[in-house]
């Protein structure tokens, strides 16, 4: 045999065996990170949602259905204050509910007021410390008594009043208890006057409370 054609024998065998050795490819291991093979019984994975009832609905259970408001007011007419006491119920989780407040200013006085009202509230909290609250309702006022001519007398008089009424409160960080501070806004406005009621336009009740939900 020829050198030449040994030598192309010699190439062609030795890449044959490299051929022969080499291994097959391994597939990836099952039990690496990152890997793991389809099981027909895993249960399926939940589809992604953005829905937010869940916690919703559990902030407004740790919010308190019954709450009762106690503080300082002044009832502000023209360039005069007088000052007073308020008290309040809340009825309700929210965002809807109802208010019942008293005003006591200066009473016993020659212009004390005693003030009783009902509202109907929203509450914008949501999920928030800071809660801003509307309400409107209506209610009634005793207050001093005039004669034909406007002067004062002896007795009180009724008034009839619609109001509305803006609020931010705050919820004290009290673990357990659905307590607030709060400052309130109010303005009232004579409806319906009783007989000897004073002919006053309006004014306007502003108030800092405490409250403590049951």
């Amino acid at each position: 045999m020829r050198p030449g054609s040994m030598l192309c024998a010699l190439t062609l065998l030795a890449w044959s065996g490299s051929a022969i050795a080499q291994p097959y490819a391994q597939p990836p291991d099952r039990g690496q990170r990152g890997y793991r093979a389809y099981d027909e019984q895993d249960p399926p994975r939940p589809a992604p949602s953005d829905c937010w009832c869940e916690e919703r609905s559990w902030a407004r259970r740790s919010l308190s259905p019954f709450r009762v408001h106690i503080g300082a007011a002044g009832r502000v007419v023209t360039e005069e204050i007088t000052p007073g006491m308020m008290t309040a119920i809340d009825i309700g989780r929210g965002p809807a509910g109802f208010r019942a407040t008293a005003l006591w200013a200066r009473v016993g006085s020659d212009d004390g007021l005693a003030q009783y009202t009902g509202e109907l509230t929203l509450d914008f909290g949501r999920q928030s410390a800071w809660r801003p609250v509307l309400g409107a309702g209506g209610g009634f006022a005793r207050t001093y008594r005039v004669d034909d001519q406007g002067n004062r007398t002896s007795g009180g008089a009724s008034l009839g009043l619609g109001v509305v009424r803006a609020a931010l409160e705050y919820r004290l960080p009290i673990e357990g208890t659905d307590s607030r501070a709060g400052v309130n806004v109010m303005g009232v406005l004579p409806a319906v006057r009783g007989e000897g009621a004073p002919d006053v336009k309006g004014w306007v009740v502003v108030g800092a409370t405490l409250g403590v939900g049951f």
